[in-house]
């Protein structure tokens, strides 16, 4: 490619780029409507430098060429016709010369293989991922923009946003990240690459995250979805009993706590839960506090470690079924930040495991006990609560939020020493 081709081509991709940006490329032209680029020091700096006139010979040179073979017009500023130009235009009707020209493929080719390749992906997907990629096949179909999720000139990443999708929608367990990545992509960090678009399109369709409740930390959707930085285990602390293998164990053996691993909690029987209570337990911090700090032993506590992902969920409705299974009057409860996030995660729990949840130390009483350690909050998160009023699932907490509102504060559960149930 000589010099002069190479000019004219960068100044017929910046005529092209307009173009598919326009209302002209989406169909709907406004009064016949031209695509120009003008000239001016922001879009050619080259052009107007006062050092040399090398570059601006250069530029006039490669728009000739081009108006030569009729991709463009050239309109020069008055009195200075073959010196400046003011602006160029683009040939509309020679479109497809014009992207030979550069060699580069038309947006809505890329669209259009992009768009199929999506349709082909949904089949047989997940429920949540067929939707977002049916999704984003017609915006694409339409010449929308999909950039939230992919860029459309980045045609490998697209593929490979498709594949991690497709087999994120159906893990049944967890997978360390850098296995996921080479199992699905070939190398242990290529999922880096596309896990922010995998999260962002999972808050919007994954039923999870679509609720408009809390946002989520990335790391926290991923383990939604089974993609875990390293192999994740359950802590839990009291009177359990339950067999692997054909093993009896008994949680109460175990002092403080014990961690299981998220293979074992699925394969686990179990066989008893001599327990008054179990409660879920928000933050590690607090976790230990509460159990070291128990003279009994009549619960089970369980670290959720913030925002429950879905196996953490199947092991706590495991434990209700035993529950309800044997008759037992076992109470739930869950002890959480006093805050929108710890609100959150309450209901999320009650709604899709424990129905019967009760929230513990995160009442008015609680917030006025340790007021010395309540800190305050700004005005974006005040409206952040008060749309939970609003919300009949958040109704155990609104005379609570209605103290924080007054008062301007919230409390970190790590303040709070729960020693006991009432």
């Amino acid at each position: 490619m000589t010099p002069l081709v190479k000019v004219a081509g960068s100044l017929l991709n910046m005529l092209l780029d307009k173009y598919e940006n326009s209302a002209l490329y989406k169909g709907t032209p406004r009064n016949n409507r031209r695509i120009w680029l003008h000239f001016n020091r922001r879009n050619l700096p080259r052009y107007f430098d006062d050092s040399t006139a090398r570059h601006k010979e250069e530029i006039n040179d490669a728009a000739r060429l081009l108006e030569d073979k009729g991709l463009i017009e050239i309109v020069w500023e008055r009195f200075e016709e073959g010196n400046l130009i003011k602006k160029i235009a683009l040939n509309a009707e020679r479109l497809a010369d014009a992207y030979a020209f550069t060699g580069r493929r038309s947006r809505e080719d890329k669209e259009g293989r992009l768009a199929e390749l999506a349709r082909r992906y949904a089949r047989q997907a997940a429920p949540w991922v067929h939707e977002f990629l049916l999704f984003v096949a017609g915006r694409l179909e339409k010449g929308e923009s999909v950039a939230r999720y992919l860029d459309i000139n980045d045609h490998d990443r697209a593929v490979a946003l498709f594949k991690v999708l497709k087999e994120a929608g159906s893990l049944e367990e967890e997978i360390p990240r850098r296995i996921f990545s080479q199992r699905v992509l070939g190398s242990t960090k290529a999922f880096d690459a596309v896990a922010g678009a995998l999260t962002r399109a999972a808050a919007d369709f994954h039923p999870r995250f679509a609720e408009g409740r809390a946002a989520r930390e990335p790391r926290e959707i991923l383990a939604e979805l089974g993609i875990v930085d390293n192999p994740q285990h359950i802590f839990i602390s009291g009177n359990l009993q339950f067999a692997v293998n054909g093993k009896s164990i008994d949680l109460a053996d175990f002092r403080p706590d014990l961690g299981i691993s998220a293979e074992m909690a699925g394969s686990m029987q179990i066989t008893g839960i001599p327990a008054e209570y179990i409660i879920t337990i928000e933050n590690l911090t607090a976790f230990y506090s509460f159990i070291k700090a128990r003279r009994d032993n009549n619960y089970l506590a369980v670290y959720l470690g913030g925002y429950h992902n879905s196996l953490r969920r199947k092991f706590l409705s495991r434990l209700r079924e035993y529950i309800m299974a044997t008759g037992q009057k076992t109470s739930f409860y869950h002890w959480g930040d006093i805050d929108y996030g710890g609100f959150d995660i309450f209901v999320h729990l009650r709604d899709n495991s424990l129905p019967e949840l009760q929230p513990v130390f995160m009442d008015i009483d609680t917030l006025r006990k340790y007021q010395q350690f309540c800190v305050p909050f700004h005005d974006g998160y005040a409206g952040k609560l008060c749309k939970l009023l609003e919300n009949p699932k958040y109704r155990v907490f609104h005379p609570v939020i209605d103290y924080m509102l007054q008062h301007g504060v919230r409390l970190e559960q790590e303040c709070i020493l729960g020693s006991g149930l009432s």
